[in-house]
């Protein structure tokens, strides 16, 4: 049997017990992997070392003013509505240095900042983080003037969707 290399846009299954090894690989290729993690009685999205970080069995309940974790009865790892952060402070860091200046004897020397943009790999997105990652790329690249910090983390993103399996509240 043959396998041909997957390209982008593919769409494939991944296994529960595959999860670990894809993780492994995203980040042995360069990828710094972000996910949700349980951190401070919520579902936020941080980097992830191992399936372990995942919200294994979490689930969260949100209404009008309330948001709390619940364990669930299974082992899900994306079983949780869209939590309270969201991925466009990886892609459009809301603070980047651009330059720094010195004082020398004879004034100031500035100094630019060409950071090489970090590799992300996002893990669990949902449909409606996609729909909002596909505005911003519309806002940030695409109208005449693209950022260019933007653009150059959008370029490196490898994004794998998760199914959006329960609704918020």
């Amino acid at each position: 049997m043959t396998i041909s290399p997957l390209q982008a846009g593919d769409q494939v299954v991944v296994e529960h017990e595959h999860f670990q090894q894809l993780l492994v690989v995203l980040r042995s290729r360069g990828y710094e992997v972000v996910g949700p993690t349980v951190r401070d009685n919520a579902i936020v999205y941080d980097t992830l070392t191992s399936v372990a970080d995942l919200p294994i069995g979490y689930t969260d309940e949100q209404d009008g003013g309330i948001y709390r974790l619940k364990k669930r009865a299974d082992k899900a790892l994306f079983g949780y509505a869209v939590g309270p952060h969201s991925w466009k402070k990886f892609l459009h860091p809301p603070t980047i240095r651009l330059w720094q200046a010195r004082r020398e004897d004879d004034g100031f020397h500035i100094t630019p900042e060409n950071p090489a943009a970090p590799k992300y790999a996002f893990l669990g997105v949902r449909s409606c983080e996609l729909h909002a990652i596909a505005i911003q790329d519309k806002v940030f690249m695409g109208s005449g003037h693209t950022d260019p910090t933007y653009q150059s983390r959008r370029d490196d993103l490898f994004i794998v969707a998760v199914n959006c399996g329960q609704a918020g509240g």
